[in-house]
């Protein structure tokens, strides 16, 4: 008999009185306006284009258009083809509250040295610059606005989670857990929170589209009700106004009415009814939905043809985001939507230690979930609710499918590979994965190992909004002088008359190579200007400009920049680089600090101790590991040299050229060295007279002595000027101190050489 009847337990069975349910929502409300309050403004995925739309809507009362001026002059972009009912919705409520967002473009000032995608780095991951002292409470005009809808989406998408919860206890009523860990797996998934505390359209289709889930699943399983349709059709209309994946809920609304028809006509109708006439009352309650959703959001679509001839108005949408030059995808892009689909900003992924829960979560789930299938859920029921249980199922199933192929479509004509996109089929997702999980472990696990799950899954998303979120807009450290760190490098140094560096700590970190670096920084006066900090590691060789390592950023890892700073404040400014891969081989480099001004490139001049020091500050000399050098073959020692304990010779090789002759040694560091040593390479006569030198430090001076370590390997070269090569004439090589001249004990196959000096040409030892 078709239900009519209309009840509020209908919908939310079993929900209200349910305090895990409630627990999660309270906490998903705190840990979404705690994203919202640590994510920088405007920073959330596409939120200055949601947020511009918004204010159109909200300045001049109709809807964004593609036209060039407009989007020019109010930064919406590619969401003039969206659909407006989230712009409409929010609009609405500034207008009510009275705010205004005229200041807006005071804070659309782009980060220059923005790194966005996969980098060494995780500092300078957003698009714009931000002033903390700026941007901190209280807040007025656009971030005033901003920091309020940031506050009213998240209860939007609570709805989504209430939602979630439904809809698992209705398609699993036997596992009544399975409910409220679905809910806590969207709740605390940390990317859904970020989405959720951010001003974006995402934030209206999730919920919508799960309210509608719901009510279709419901209408499978308990039947007909016109008022219930009524609902379906207002839902999918609202759904369709939201965002285009909103459509996807019309088709699979379609398809359970048409299963619902079918089952009708291939079962025995009531008494005085025909076949024909039962099935047909499906179609009727599917054509009602049709008409009223049609009647919601038809104009929107009118209105895309008369403006751009295209019903969805994706063609000038795809004209300003770019089309993807092929529709294969990559195979990659599909790891980028999973991890995308747990965690990250808009301009960057997480570590990738925090994708290491989510990956065994998601394992876990679909191994359990292909045994539940695969087994049955092993619980007696009768044969009319299994069948019921198996089809909820499967249109479970089929929305994910749904949204995935929209995503897919969509995908394949723009590149396009958000986990976001995926959000309005997220109960399927969360559903799936809880009833996994609880079918993987064992009954007591059931009642209280979902329970320290759920608690584990809301400490994940705090750890992610603490360790990986927050360090992304977090400012440095900060300290006055009288609690201020243990500083391992002290310095008195300036630039220009406005910064003090009161010292620095530098360390290299092998395998893999990091540079490890804290500057200390104080203001000795306010800064009306805002200067960028370069930190370098250059060639010490005299002469030489080449880098090995070049970053470019405002300080505190560009949180914190120089107009921000309060005078006689210290800042720890730290920072810890991956270095890149080089095939230079092990050395020394110089640790340098400049900075200047990012318009001019103009440098502030550094003193010392009071003394000019030019335009850059050499803060020291670290020795950075690096390949092993390729010696001259033929110039290989037969016999044992060494000089002291420390160093020995093993190849040596003479060539001559038009302005002289080129002498490439190779040394072994056998111990440490306390000290830097000259090379000397001398060139004689026969009676043992110096005709001309090539003396000089190792590699010209990139490899001090005092740097190598025990089995490095040196390679390096010395030029001798000389006209010609006499027969007669020897060369002979060595190391002294250059303050003393004391030279190094040399040994040859254990006889001690006069004068320290080993010959290497013409023949080698």
């Amino acid at each position: 008999m078709q239900n009519t009847k209309f009840t509020t337990k209908e919908y939310i069975p079993h929900t209200v009185a349910n305090k895990e349910l409630w627990l999660i929502l309270v906490a998903f409300l705190a840990l979404a306006w705690a994203y919202g309050m640590v994510m920088g403004p405007f920073e959330n995925l596409d939120e200055i284009e949601h947020f511009s739309a918004i204010r159109y809507v909200s300045k001049t009362g109709s809807l964004p258009v593609h036209d060039p001026v407009l989007q020019k002059q109010y930064f919406y972009r590619q969401e003039a083809s969206q659909p407006p009912l989230y712009y409409i919705l929010m609009a609405g409520a500034t207008r009510l509250l009275g705010l205004s967002s005229d200041d807006m473009n005071v804070y659309l000032v782009s980060n220059p040295f923005v790194a966005c995608g996969p980098s060494a780095h995780p500092y300078n991951k957003h698009g714009l610059y931000h002033n903390p002292s700026r941007d901190a409470f209280p807040w007025d005009g656009a971030l005033l606005t901003l920091h309020v809808l940031r506050a009213l989406t998240p209860l939007l998408q609570a709805f989504t989670v209430f939602g979630v919860y439904a809809v698992t206890r209705l398609v699993f009523p036997r596992r009544p857990q399975a409910a409220p860990l679905a809910a806590a797996i969207t709740a605390f998934n940390p990317q859904f929170l970020s989405v959720a505390s951010g001003v974006n359209n995402d934030n209206l289709v999730t919920p919508l589209t799960t309210l509608g889930l719901y009510m279709a699943l419901l209408t499978h399983q308990r039947g007909l009700s016109w008022r219930r349709s009524v609902g379906l059709g207002i839902v999918a209309g609202l759904a369709a106004l939201s965002k285009l994946s909103g459509l996807g809920l019309w088709a699979l609304i379609g398809l359970v009415f048409l299963e619902i028809a079918w089952r009708r006509y291939r079962s025995e109708p009531p008494s005085g009814h025909s076949r024909w006439t039962t099935a047909a009352t499906p179609i009727l309650h599917g054509a009602l939905i049709g008409v009223i959703a049609v009647a919601i959001s038809g104009w929107w679509f009118w209105r895309n043809w008369q403006l751009y001839g295209d019903l969805t108005a994706l063609q000038p949408m795809l004209k300003m985001v770019g089309l993807r030059g092929s529709p294969i995808l990559p195979l990659n892009e599909f790891g980028l939507v999973f991890r995308s689909f747990w965690g990250q900003i808009a301009c960057s992924f997480f570590s990738s230690r925090f994708y290491v829960l989510y990956s065994l979560l998601t394992a876990v789930g679909l191994v359990g979930l292909a045994w539940g299938l695969v087994r049955g859920d092993g619980k007696p029921t009768d044969r009319k609710t299994e069948s019921s249980n198996r089809s909820a199922l499967l249109f479970l199933i089929l929305w994910f499918g749904i949204i995935f192929f929209s995503w897919l479509r969509w995908n394949m004509l723009t590149p396009a590979p958000g986990g976001r996109l995926l959000f309005p089929a997220i109960a399927t997702i969360s559903a799936l994965l809880a009833y996994g999980l609880l079918r993987f472990f064992p009954v007591p696990w059931h009642t209280w190992g979902s329970r320290c799950l759920i608690v584990l899954l809301a400490v994940a998303a705090l750890a992610a909004l603490r360790w990986e979120l927050y360090p992304f807009f977090a400012p440095p450290n900060v300290y006055d002088e009288d609690n201020i760190p243990t500083i391992s490098h002290p310095l008195d140094a300036t630039f220009g008359s406005e910064i003090a560096l009161l010292g620095y700590d530098a360390e290299i970190v092998d395998d893999p190579l990091y540079l490890d670096v804290t500057l200390y920084l104080q203001a000795m006066a306010p800064l009306t200007r805002d200067y960028a900090l370069a930190i370098q590691l250059s060639s010490p060789i005299p002469g030489n400009d080449s880098l090995r390592f070049n970053y470019n950023t405002w300080p505190g890892r560009g949180n914190y920049p120089t107009t921000a700073w309060v005078p006689n404040q210290i800042i720890a400014d730290h920072y810890r680089f991956r270095l890149p891969e080089s095939d230079t081989p092990t050395q020394a480099w110089h640790l340098l600090t400049i900075f200047y001004e990012y318009e001019s490139g103009e440098r502030l001049p550094v003193r010392v101790g009071g003394m000019d020091a030019g335009r850059h500050l050499v803060l020291t000399r670290l020795r950075l590991p690096g390949h092993a050098p390729t010696c001259p073959p033929d110039g290989r020692l037969s016999s044992d040299v060494r000089f002291g304990d420390a160093v020995r010779l093993t190849h040596a090789e003479v060539r001559p050229h038009a302005a002289g002759l080129t002498v490439t040694l190779c040394w072994e560091a056998l111990q440490p060295l306390p000290a830097d040593y000259t090379v000397f390479v001398h060139l004689l006569d026969a009676g043992g007279a110096l005709v001309a030198t090539g003396d000089g430090p190792p590699m010209d001076g990139a490899f001090p002595t005092s740097l190598w370590q025990p089995g490095d390997m040196v390679r390096d070269t010395h030029e001798i000027p000389t006209a010609e090569l006499n027969p007669a004439h020897s060369i002979a090589v060595g190391l002294y101190h250059p303050e003393d001249g004391s030279r190094l004990p040399a040994v040859v196959a254990n006889y001690a050489k006069p004068d320290n000096a080993v010959p290497v040409w013409p023949d080698l030892p």
